[in-house]
């Protein structure tokens, strides 16, 4: 692409798989790691001269896998809720699920809520309104979970047909996975259905009961290419991860364009797994799962993409 914008790689990890990142006050990086022995976290400030992953916290045997990450509030820039269990193929062990408070500052779990009877907890959000109200994406079960961090209550928000993985078939190539990346925006749910190919809105309630019907913004125009995890910048655009190699920008209006990447193997993006909009709003960070495919495997990578 004659015009893309300027991107430059930050990091290369040798073998995790990043499945998420979320950026900090002071604007370091926070990453999930997927298929690791154990669930592991880490911090990456992306303004070193050599920017080097430091470990967090490491979990337990039990979880192997880390997905979405959210602040807590009132906790300043320490506590952090983190979904993730033991990782199985495209899904989890029932029963291994759970909400994880990690502190930054003490490198430490100090808290786990469990969430029983899903196979699936993938992105994750918080409620504007009440942020300690969590919501987090079934993608198998097609529904969306609620955590409330303070009661620690759990339970099922939302279940339809268009949070599914729809009509999957073994010999499809796309895995089943449903509803994927989930944002809160202002009056809105907004997420990405991985197996559906669609980007989608609800307009819901302050405590996130749906008050609206389901708006389809933005179709996939491969059913190869499958939309992950994403971000908004100031103005509403969306920026997806698409793997297997590009970002792609939605307008508010559902306009559609590849913003890096989508060249296949030339690609600098290897398995985009998620988007994070940069403090000053100018540039995003895309996190990658990296090339399992290859011998030996490349690791998962963060990238920087120059927006402004």
């Amino acid at each position: 692409m004659d015009n893309a914008p300027a991107s430059r790689l930050i990091y290369s990890f040798q073998t995790e798989f990043i499945e998420n990142l979320h950026v900090l006050p002071n604007g370091n990086l926070l990453l999930s790691t997927l298929k690791s022995p154990t669930g592991l976290l880490y911090t990456l400030d992306p303004k070193a001269s050599d920017p080097q992953a430091k470990l967090v916290t490491s979990f337990d045997s039990n979880i192997t896998a880390l997905t979405g990450i959210v602040p807590l509030p009132d906790c300043g820039d320490d506590l952090y809720a983190v979904s993730g269990g033991r990782h199985t193929s495209f899904a989890f062990k029932r029963g291994s699920l759970g909400v994880h408070i990690v502190s930054l500052k003490t490198g430490t779990v100090v808290d786990s809520i469990p969430v029983s009877d899903t196979a699936t907890m993938n992105g994750m959000t918080a409620l504007s309104l009440h942020p300690h109200l969590l919501l987090s994406a079934d993608s198998i079960g097609g529904r969306i979970l609620s955590i409330n961090t303070r009661t620690r209550k759990t339970g099922v928000l939302l279940e339809d047909y268009a949070l599914g993985p729809g009509a999957y078939n073994s010999t499809s190539r796309i895995p089943p996975i449903g509803i994927n990346g989930l944002r809160a925006r202002g009056d809105y749910l907004y997420f990405t259905n991985s197996s559906q190919g669609t980007f989608v809105r609800i307009r819901v309630d302050e405590h996130g009961n749906p008050a609206g019907d389901f708006e389809v913004l933005a179709r996939s125009p491969d059913h190869l290419q499958i939309y992950d995890n994403f971000t908004f910048d100031g103005e509403g655009n969306a920026y997806v991860a698409v793997h297997s190699s590009s970002v792609v920008k939605i307008t508010p209006d559902g306009v559609q364009t590849t913003l890096v990447g989508g060249d296949g193997s030339g690609s600098l993006l290897k398995e985009p797994t998620s988007v994070a909009l940069a403090n000053d709003g100018k540039s995003i960070f895309v996190s990658t799962g990296g090339n399992f495919r290859a011998t030996p495997r490349e690791g998962g990578q963060v990238i920087q993409i120059q927006l402004q």
